[in-house]
């Protein structure tokens, strides 16, 4: 006989009597311990947390000790033990963080064979603007031929664009056809359409300022990632997909999971851009003063993940799981 599920919604009364409903609700969510409102987090949502950053720290310790390639190893063995642990305590590996953990071990790899910490940096950039792509997808339905075209065309056509006439042109190409798009959609535009503006504006202002054509390379890496994700959601999903994953254990209404949803992607788009500023801003083969204390540019990325990335993570999960409470059914 299956446990009973604490964080299932009081059953109905059968009379239709939604007044009588909202009341059980209250009461339910009023019985939550002070522990469970201060922490709302289950097992299996703390071990995905400590899986994503629990290497990352043993990363940081073990590169201002021994380099570079003494933490990459460090990093692919504690995300070897991750997923050992994970499917032990759950009889089952859990699907994003093994996901992730996997890409961690390939770009790990990378990074060893290469001598390159590049490619352990990048894989943040690429996998959150993947991701992020993939969760956009739940707010796609497919309408025809048009419609695919006025939205990833501009996309398609800055890529091409860039590649045989130049980058700047590739992104001023991009903008054309998005204003194009704005007119003829009357100013209705996708959330894929708005993330690439707002990426493609933030990269090619670093370009102008900065007068070095990296930024604007980085910004092909994150679109290109941002349209790949958001194509394989569209030909995996048929829903929203934090619904899909977490409705047994959550339960808002459909406006909540799209909320929900699109915050969560909107942050994977953020935290892809800002990891690309620090991994090109603090270069790996250059030595800093920070806080009075020399550090490379890999030292200053792993600081930025772990002192400025995790706790904003984690408050931004805690805010938006209180927020979510207005949405529960």
């Amino acid at each position: 006989m299956p446990s009973p599920n604490i964080d299932a919604p009081p059953p109905r009364d059968g009379t239709g009597n939604d007044e009588a409903t909202l009341t059980d609700i209250k009461g339910h969510q009023a019985d939550m311990s002070p522990k469970k409102r201060l922490y709302p987090f289950n097992a299996e949502q703390t071990v995905n947390i400590l899986s994503e950053f629990g290497p990352l720290v043993t990363m940081f310790v073990v590169n201002a000790a021994y380099g570079i390639n003494a933490g990459t190893w460090a990093l692919i063995l504690t995300t070897i033990v991750a997923i050992v642990a994970m499917v032990y305590m759950f009889h089952r590996p859990p699907v994003f963080p093994l996901i992730a953990s996997t890409v961690t071990i390939a770009f790990g790899a990378l990074t060893l064979i290469t001598h390159d910490p590049m490619w352990v940096q990048i894989k943040v950039t690429i996998f959150n603007a993947l991701f992020a792509g993939f969760l956009f997808s739940s707010f796609w339905h497919y309408k025809g031929p048009r419609q695919l075209l006025s939205e990833l065309g501009p996309i398609v056509a800055m890529l091409l664009v860039s590649w045989l006439v130049g980058l700047q042109a590739g992104v001023l190409t991009l903008f054309g056809l998005m204003a194009i798009a704005l007119v003829a959609s009357r100013g209705r535009l996708s959330d894929l359409d708005w993330v690439t503006i707002g990426i493609a504006s933030v990269f090619l202002g670093l370009d102008l300022m900065a007068h070095d054509t990296i930024w604007l390379k980085t910004n092909l890496i994150v679109c290109s990632a941002l349209a790949i994700g958001f194509a394989l959601g569209a030909m995996i999903m048929r829903e929203n997909f934090f619904q899909y994953v977490f409705e047994k254990t959550f339960h808002y209404t459909q406006e909540g999971w799209d909320l929900f949803t699109r915050s969560f992607a909107w942050f994977f788009v953020f935290t892809a851009v800002a990891n690309e500023v620090v991994r090109l801003t603090f270069r790996d083969d250059q030595t800093y003063n920070m806080l009075g204390q020399a550090m490379t540019g890999v030292d200053i990325w792993i600081a930025f993940k772990l002192f400025i990335i995790l706790p904003l993570s984690g408050v931004y999960a805690w805010l938006l799981t209180k927020w979510m409470s207005k949405y529960h059914l």
